[in-house]
Parts: structure tokens; C-alpha cells; sequence
């Protein structure tokens, strides 16, 4: 029984003063009905108030909206969770009785009919196929494991979408079936990875602020170096190290790029950072960034430049010319003496409404059909913002659910040469939510003999095969970029430019800080999601839509996701000149 006493003692913990006499009333009423105590109440309008930014005291008109927003959405949802879960429990009798039926059969008992009847029920799904004959990749998990939605669509293309090409990049492909045995070395590049079993988020701020100092302290001495290169012999630039040097003489200086927004205005404000020596030098390691006497230009906070201009008042920079080119060195060429056929895929797997995988298995089938020498799988796999996974649907742990994902599939791939690459995703609920991430964990076990052709990497990785190095990330690196952009290029290749980032910085991810959501460990980043030398492929999969792109030499290619039903098929073809030749490759986007 709640008591007036009680609520108003719960509201003075606040060091608040009580209510008024109808807020109190109004207040008793509401426990009452929705069977709260006085305690849980005062703390939900707590996290209530301070949500909508609302004054700690309620009123009347608070209180209504309490009640319709949160007190009976959360009945509501009550009411759908034990439905839900007496469905389960209806699933989980029927697949009981099943089971006793099989018993009985052998025993030969004499079942009711009744009982077996429920054994050839068939689902909507099954009945409403088209296919003339049900193949064996399109079975769905087991009711003990998943149960579909019948209401739910599948979103499936239609017949005459399917296989479907949206892009075309180089020399047609006569046929992407097999011609001929191929022995295809898998191995990760020779650069520094993520462990499987490496610690993560134990560093201190203090060497964070380190990390970033000797990045911008390296790279910016770097792009110094190649600038001044690229100069006629007679400049000698003037080069200084503190950010508010005043000086109307032109000079040149590094740094890193951030970002603010006016708050009078709304505009972005972009920053020139330098690199923190101490605490006392603290407010002169930054300085604001003019870009209005530059006539195109691109920077994203992160990014490491170097900034010629003047600054003749100590408090802005005026830039008249960035240099942001440090492209690294380009792999060695690949030693391929045969055509090697790459096909790529990235998750989530399953469309938004369900978690049968349909996409997935459609894949496979084509697989199984043309039998690629290399089949490149980017996670996630069981992704953490899917509904179906929110609202915990399967009957059974994520890692069993992962291991039943990649036993089928190496199943159905038993007896093809076909190499599967695994790239883990923070994205995965299953899996360590960091960046970088480990590889995925395989039960040999349960996958059994299966596992001989598969491979798992972690992310970010570059991939040798034969020698050709295929840079992967799973992180939507390309979407991530063009929210942070600060950009004058118009008339401009956004992608290409968005891609060039990637490549001129040398970092899967050149963004800091990251985008909200993504858990990057800063260390980590700086030892395993950099590289010196630049692959021949860059997989950058992206939810903005597909292309294949040249960019400084390498072929950067976005596939998309196959919850879309869209791949991407590769046909790298071996060098005649000696060296490395993106256009030589050729690549199809295609429906599944």
C-alpha cells in the first residue's frame, strides 16, 4: 500500500521540496494503478525529467505525459512480452510432441494422428514458394533455434531481378564458373593485427594525449618531408612549430584537424591542433582555421595536414594552400599466373525483418555453383542493432547461434576449393564490441572437418592471397567521413575523394574522435589500424550505395550489404607489364 508519508520522504532524498496536494494525489494514483512503489515511481520521473529536460518538481501536465509516454507503453509492452513468450511456449510443446512422436514411431505404439499431424503442418512461408522444388540452402533454422514470422515479408527480388548486374567496372568476364584448379595461399599481410587475445581500454588519458601527439608529430614530418620534395629547388618554405606564431610572412606548420560548431550561427568552425607538450601549453597547441582563401578544399576532424599561410594577429590562421597527400608506398606487385576470381559479401546477412538468413543462402548457392577460389564474408554476422536480436528471439546463446551461421555454410561449400575469409565487426553481439577488432573465435568442433578451407581475420586486416593484398575494414568508414566533412569541391567525385581520405591518411580509420557508437581503442588503433604500404584492393563496405573506383592506384570497392541481396564479384587477372594495374581487374555488382 502506498502512503502519501512515504512519497513525499522519496522526493526530500532529491533535496527537493514536496509536491503540491493534487501532484501528490496525482502521484499516489498512478502507483496504484500501474503497481509501482513509491521509490521505483520518484526514480522513473527522475530519468523521465531529465530526458525531456523538465524541472525536478512535476506538475499535472508532467504527469500526463509520463503516463502516456512511459507508464503505458511500458504496460503495453508488458502485455506483448508474456504473449510472446506463451507463443514460444506453444512452439516448444508442438516441437516436444514431435519429438515423443518419433519415440513412439519406433517403438511402434500407435500415436494419435492428431500427433503427427503436427509434424507436417507446413509453414506460410513454405507454402507460398514459388520455386517448382525447395533447395536445400533455403531450409530455415529450426523452431528450437529460430522461429520466423509469417506476417513479416522476406523482401526477396523478384525472378527477374535476380542476378541482375548494377555495375560494371573493366573487361567483361566470359564466365565466372570454374575453369581449373588453382592452389590460392591465404595468409595475413606481414603488418601488425589485433590478437585474438589482445587487452583493450586499459590505457590512461595521459597516453591517449601521447598516442595522438606522436601520430601528428610522425605523420606531419612526414607530409613535410614529401611537400618540400615536391617543391622547385630554389623554395625554401619556412617551417614553424607553434600554432599562434604571428607572422605576416607566409610559413608552413602541421597539425590536426577539429571541428566545432557556432553556436551563433550554426556554422563549423575548423581548428588547426598542434601537439600538446604540457599543461601550460596547453591553449597555444590550437589555433582557428581560415579556409576562405583556398579555393577547393576537404578536411574532416582528424585528418593531418600541413598549412601554408600567414597569421597576423595571433588568433587565425589564414591557410592559402593544405597539403594532405601522404599516400604510402604501393605494395609489391601480386605474382598471380592465373585469373583469381574474389567474391565479396557483407552483413548483416539477414534483412531487417527476420533472422533466416535467406540472402545468405542464396549467396551460397551461387557459390556452390561457380565455385570462386576466394569468398570474402565481412561481418556482422548477428548484428546487435538487428530488432530480431534486440528483442532476444532466439532460443539459444549468440555463439551457438554464430557456430550453427558458419557450420552450414562450410557444409554446403564441402568438396569446393573455395576459400572463406571471415572478417570479424564491432557490430557483432556476439563478439568484442571494440575497434580494432579480434578475429572471430572458431568452434572446430562443432564445424568439424568443414573448417579446412575457412579462414577468420580480424578487423582491420590486409589480406595476402598469392601475393595481391586486399585491405578490408567492416566499420562504414566512407559514411562516417562525409558526416564529418568540412568540403568546398564542387563538381567533384565525392566518393573518390571520401575513399582518398582512407588512403592518404594510411588508416582504415582516419576519424578521431570517432563517430558516436563506435568503441575505439586509441592505442589499438594506432599499432594495428595503420599501414605502410598501400594493398591493391581496398573493401570499404558502406551503406551508401555501391561503386568501384580507381583512387591513387588501387581499386576501392564498396559491395554494399547483402541484406540488399547485393554482392560484388572480382576477376584480378595476372600482371604482363610487371606492375600492378587496377584496370586490369574486373568487377560485376550484382543482385544475388
Amino acid at each position: 500500500m502506498v502512503s502519501k508519508k512515504t512519497l513525499i520522504s522519496c522526493f526530500r532524498n532529491l533535496s527537493c521540496d514536496a509536491p503540491d496536494q493534487p501532484v501528490i494525489d496525482r502521484c499516489l494514483q498512478l502507483c496504484h494503478d500501474y503497481g509501482i512503489d513509491e521509490e521505483a515511481f520518484v526514480e522513473l520521473w527522475v530519468v523521465y525529467s531529465i530526458q525531456q529536460s523538465l524541472n525536478i518538481i512535476p506538475t499535472l501536465d508532467d504527469l500526463h505525459k509520463l503516463e502516456k509516454e512511459k507508464l503505458k507503453k511500458d504496460k503495453t509492452d508488458s502485455i506483448n512480452g508474456v504473449q510472446h513468450a506463451v507463443s514460444n511456449m506453444e512452439i516448444d510443446v508442438q516441437s516436444n510432441e514431435a519429438v515423443i512422436d518419433n519415440v513412439l514411431d519406433i517403438y511402434n505404439t500407435g500415436q494419435c494422428l492428431a500427433s503427427k499431424q503436427l509434424k507436417r503442418v507446413r509453414s506460410p512461408t513454405s507454402e507460398a514458394e514459388n520455386d517448382s522444388k525447395r533447395r536445400a540452402v533455403t531450409q530455415t533454422f529450426s523452431p528450437s533455434t529460430y522461429t520466423s514470422k509469417a506476417s513479416v515479408p522476406n523482401h526477396v527480388p523478384s525472378i527477374s531481378a535476380r542476378g541482375k548486374i548494377l555495375l560494371h567496372f573493366g573487361q567483361t568476364v566470359e564466365t565466372w564458373k570454374k575453369q581449373n584448379e588453382q592452389n590460392v595461399s591465404i595468409v595475413i599481410a606481414n603488418i601488425p593485427y589485433m590478437p585474438k587475445d589482445g587487452v583493450y581500454m586499459y590505457d590512461t588519458l595521459s597516453k591517449e594525449v601521447t598516442t595522438l601527439n606522436y601520430d601528428s608529430i610522425s605523420f606531419g614530418n612526414r607530409l613535410t618531408h614529401v611537400w618540400k620534395e615536391m617543391g622547385s629547388a630554389d623554395t625554401n618554405p619556412r617551417y614553424v612549430k607553434k600554432m599562434r606564431t604571428i607572422s605576416q610572412v607566409t610559413f608552413r606548420i602541421y597539425g590536426r584537424i577539429f571541428t566545432s560548431i557556432d553556436k551563433l550561427n550554426g556554422k563549423k568552425l575548423v581548428f588547426l591542433e598542434g601537439y600538446i607538450i604540457s599543461k601550460e601549453d596547453f591553449e597555444d597547441s590550437f589555433i582557428q582555421l581560415d579556409l576562405s582563401g583556398i579555393k577547393h578544399y576537404s578536411v574532416f576532424p582528424g585528418q593531418i595536414v600541413v598549412v601554408e599561410g600567414t597569421n597576423a594577429t595571433g588568433k587565425a590562421l589564414l591557410a592559402k594552400e593544405l597539403f594532405v597527400k601522404g599516400h604510402v608506398p604501393l605494395a609489391e606487385p601480386p605474382k598471380l599466373t592465373e585469373d583469381l576470381k574474389v567474391y565479396v559479401a557483407a552483413g548483416p546477412f539477414t534483412t531487417s525483418g527476420n533472422l533466416n538468413y535467406q540472402p545468405l543462402w542464396d549467396l551460397i548457392e551461387c557459390v556452390v555453383e561457380d565455385e570462386p577460389n576466394i569468398l570474402i564474408l565481412i561481418g556482422p554476422f548477428i548484428d546487435n542493432m538487428h530488432s530480431e536480436i534486440k528483442n532476444c528471439t532466439l532460443k539459444e546463446s549468440f555463439n551457438d547461434f554464430f557456430d550453427k551461421i558458419l557450420s552450414r555454410i562450410m557444409q554446403h561449400l564441402q568438396g569446393k576449393h573455395t576459400r572463406v575469409i571471415l572478417i570479424s565487426s564491432n557490430r557483432d553481439v556476439h563478439h568484442e564490441a571494440v575497434y580494432p577488432t579480434p578475429e572471430y573465435t572458431i568452434n572446430t568442433n562443432k564445424i568439424g572437418s568443414y573448417s579446412s578451407n575457412l579462414y577468420s581475420m580480424p578487423d582491420p586486416c590486409i589480406i595476402n592471397a598469392n601475393g595481391l593484398q586486399i585491405g578490408v575494414t567492416s566499420v562504414d568508414v566512407i559514411r562516417h567521413l562525409g558526416q564529418y566533412e568540412v568540403s568546398n569541391t564542387s563538381a567533384m567525385d565525392r566518393l573518390s575523394r571520401l575513399a582518398d581520405h582512407v588512403l592518404s591518411q594510411a588508416t582504415f580509420y582516419p576519424i578521431y574522435p570517432p563517430i558516436p557508437g563506435l568503441k575505439l581503442d586509441l592505442i589499438r588503433w594506432r599499432k594495428y589500424g595503420c599501414f605502410d604500404h598501400q594493398p591493391h584492393i581496398m573493401i570499404l563496405p558502406s551503406d551508401i550505395k555501391h561503386y568501384c573506383k580507381v583512387v591513387n592506384e588501387c581499386l576501392v570497392l564498396n559491395p554494399e550489404r547483402l541484406q540488399k541481396y547485393i554482392y560484388a564479384k572480382l576477376c584480378i587477372r595476372p600482371n604482363v607489364i610487371g606492375k600492378w594495374d587496377p584496370n586490369s581487374v574486373s568487377c560485376e555488382i550484382a543482385k544475388v
